[in-house]
């Protein structure tokens, strides 16, 4: 007589209910398995973002409030959904180098040529992103600076833009360095390297320095001239004195002595000679040599 085989556990049903359900359905899988491959490589460069060196990356959510404010995003691999976007942002010292053409006080055009050099801050990063965009160098920091430049330079003549490069300089530097402040952007500085004036302006302001030049150099030569002769005058007048003092000093019988001491010292030396007493003017001794 055969035994009837137990019925199946009910962990065992719900088991062979899956299976079966698995085979039924494994086109199905296998379909969706294909779609979510094809759509893994279809949004590849949406889903695997790679921020390279130097780089910072802002992620902007579509479903989650679009610019993520709290952080920004390194070096290397992230993965994001595909309807989210990351923006990268080249965070190392740039410079930009412009020309601009400004206008004096004098209503004079100058040809300005500059650079500017600034960076970015990682904490300024997601501001910068939400209020300004990618486009920043172009919507802000060249116009920021160039206005600068206009309204610094429109406060001189020509000749004083000039002779007063340096203080141009400094002050350029230090009103962008204010604005911005205010811009999510830090600035290195903004070095001037050229400033063209008018041919006809450039050659009568070198004309003009030469000519102060001269002036300050024939004044100097003037100045020591006039301490020479003061100099001379001052000699002349001490000479005059002493000579003045020397012969109210001096009478006849005085200078007869001295004659007399002359006579006898140069009687002593080892030359050959006469000495006549009491023949020569003023009754001075005459010396006759061998010769």
């Amino acid at each position: 007589m055969t035994q009837t085989p137990p019925p199946p556990s009910w962990f065992a049903q719900r088991f062979y209910a899956f299976k079966a359900f698995l085979k039924r359905q494994a086109p199905f899988a296998i379909l969706a398995a294909l779609l979510l491959a094809m759509g893994f490589v279809i949004f590849f460069n949406r889903i695997v973002v790679s921020i390279n060196p130097g780089e910072l990356g802002v992620l902007w959510r579509r479903l989650a409030g679009g610019t993520v404010l709290e952080r920004t995003y390194s070096e290397g691999l992230h993965f994001i959904l595909p309807f989210n976007r990351m923006y990268r942002y080249n965070v190392r010292n740039q410079k930009i180098t412009d020309t601009l053409d400004v206008l004096t006080v004098d209503g004079l055009t100058v040809k300005v040529v500059y650079s500017i050099r600034y960076y970015l801050k990682s904490e300024n990063l997601p501001l910068l992103h939400l209020k300004v965009g990618p486009n920043y160098a172009d919507v802000v920091v060249k116009p920021e600076v160039r206005s600068t430049i206009r309204t610094i330079f429109g406060q001189y003549k020509p000749e004083e833009i000039y002779t007063s490069q340096r203080a141009i300089q400094e002050q350029v530097n230090q009103v962008a360095r204010e604005k911005f402040q205010a811009l999510y952007v830090a600035l290195d500085g903004v070095p001037i390297h050229q400033i063209e004036l008018p041919k006809v302006i450039s050659n009568a302001i070198e004309e003009k320095l030469a000519t102060q030049q001269r002036d300050k150099a024939y004044v100097y030569r003037m100045s020591i001239a006039k301490k020479e002769a003061a100099r001379l005058q001052i000699e002349a007048q001490g000479i005059k004195n002493y000579n003045k003092t020397l012969g109210e000093s001096l009478d006849p019988d005085l200078l007869r002595w001295y004659g007399v001491k002359a006579t006898e010292q140069l009687s002593k030396s080892n030359n050959s000679k006469v000495v006549v007493i009491g023949s020569g003017k003023d009754g001075l001794p005459i010396i006759l040599g061998r010769d």
